[in-house]
């Protein structure tokens, strides 16, 4: 297998968690990607669904198997209920070697002894909750996505007709697209819709009517509630400070007297808070699929922990890097006519110097740890994945 780059898929899933800075975009990113499991926004081809297929190792990395399951979930399968046999070996080969880095470095994690520290154990604490969604939304996929072979056969040729010279992989996306794309997301309407009206979750309007007029509303002031428990302003104002950056600043708009920002925020938590309290009412914490989920997460915060110390300690980027690069991309710097001084996006420029450079160490780094491990594909099991 080739020398991973970038690693753009497991990056764009999951980014940072709570905690700091770094790790607050990993929050972000993974409530709405958890929440969306099972888009379909991959490829993949209805045909039967083999159990042995998605439970067989695609590949093991030091023991460590990584199966057909988690291989077609990868390349955007929903709960990898159907097989990809569309996808030509090469590119399952590319998604392959992504996953094989992220063992890797969740390893050399573990190696390191970055599982026992008090900032990877609350990082788990924080997203247990979503943990226990992406469990629970995994089960309605497995139980309620169907997709028959005629199906997908006659949306196939509809997208060859609309599209004439489209390759047969091409037509195959587009036919996913089209005919999973609206049962996937009643899927998870319904569930939402199940998991609120079991655990009476609802939203206060009149409570909410008061953020915007009154100066001062209390923080102890209850927004919403999701059986027992309650959702106060307090603790939107909070979530709104996480996701600006650095917490707001001098002559910055107020976010939590925002009343359509604060509602959309009280949505989105009164949703996952739903969800959670759902899925424990479904027995979810400490099944199978929530053990899997879990797995997946401890290896995606050890990896990006260490992703960040490799980046962090060997990553510099200097002042005439960052004029080297304003000058190459001059024509680009412009705004209503006019020339952007440097001084304006300087830090911009700054810090995607950083992350190009970062990535570039964290890459040398994996064909390092490659070096040393010992991994195996089985090359029989991914043309039926």
């Amino acid at each position: 297998m080739g020398e991973t780059r970038g690693e753009g898929g497991m990056i764009s899933c999951f980014q940072t968690i709570e905690g700091r800075n770094e790790v607050n975009r990993v929050q972000r990113k993974v409530l709405i990607l958890l929440l969306a499991a099972g888009s379909a926004g991959g490829v993949f081809v209805a045909g039967c669904a083999s159990k042995d297929v998605r439970q067989e190792a695609v590949a093991t990395v030091n023991g460590d198997a990584i199966k057909g399951t988690e291989l077609r979930e990868f390349l955007g399968v929903p709960a990898g209920v159907f097989a990809v046999v569309e996808i030509p070996v090469e590119r399952k080969k590319e998604a392959l070697d992504q996953l094989v880095a992220v063992r890797l470095l969740a390893q050399e994690g573990r190696s390191r002894g970055i599982d026992n520290t008090p900032e990877y154990k609350e990082i788990l604490q924080r997203n247990d909750q979503v943990v226990r969604i992406k469990a629970l939304v995994r089960k309605e996929i497995e139980a309620k996505l169907k997709v028959t072979n005629e199906e997908m056969k006659a949306e196939i040729v509809k997208a060859k007709e609309a599209n004439k010279g489209i390759s047969d992989a091409d037509a195959a996306m587009r036919a996913v697209k089209s005919v999973s794309g609206s049962r996937i997301q009643k899927i998870q309407e319904d569930l939402i819709a199940a998991a609120k009206k079991e655990t009476a979750a609802a939203v206060d309007p009149k409570a909410v009517a008061r953020i915007g007029k009154e100066e001062n509303v209390p923080d102890n002031v209850v927004l919403a509630s999701v059986g027992d428990e309650k959702i106060l302003y307090g603790d939107v104002k909070k979530i709104l400070r996480g996701l600006s950056q650095g917490g707001g600043g001098h002559g910055q708009p107020d976010l939590s007297k925002n009343p359509v920002l604060v509602g959309n925020i009280l949505e989105r938590e009164l949703t996952m808070r739903a969800l959670s309290a759902y899925a424990k009412k479904q027995g979810v914490d400490g099944s199978e699929g929530y053990k899997a989920m879990r797995q997946e997460m401890e290896r995606f915060v050890l990896r990006s922990l260490v992703a960040d110390d490799v980046a962090a300690k060997n990553v510099v980027v200097t002042d005439k890097e960052i004029e080297a690069a304003y000058a190459e991309h001059s024509a680009t710097m412009v705004r209503d006519g006019k020339k952007i001084p440097l001084a304006m996006i300087k830090e911009q420029i700054r810090a995607a110097l950083r992350n190009e450079k970062g990535q570039k160490m964290i890459d040398v780094y994996i064909a390092e740890l490659r070096k040393k491990a010992k991994i195996t594909v089985n090359d029989a099991v991914l043309p039926k994945v």
